[in-house]
């Protein structure tokens, strides 16, 4: 699977993408945003361009909302 770009944009390389269990592929999938394409494939943040621009700060607090709802470890 492919490396998780969130976790790269914010210093952390070589992590697997988690593919369609993403905290923000299953917030598309909850909100039922059906004017995207459907495809479920490859990295949320980057299909929604989120880090669009490179932004540090965004890239930061994007990766702590998913590690606070997954219960995982904070930066």
């Amino acid at each position: 699977m492919d490396e998780c770009k969130l976790r790269a944009a914010n210093g952390v390389p070589d992590v697997t993408c988690d593919g369609k269990g993403c905290t923000y592929w299953r917030l598309v999938d909850q909100l039922d945003l059906t004017a995207d394409d459907g495809d479920r494939s490859g990295c949320a943040i980057q299909h929604f361009a989120l880090l669009a621009g490179e932004n540090t700060c965004i890239a930061t607090w994007l990766l702590s909302v998913k590690e606070r709802v997954e219960g995982g470890p904070t930066q």
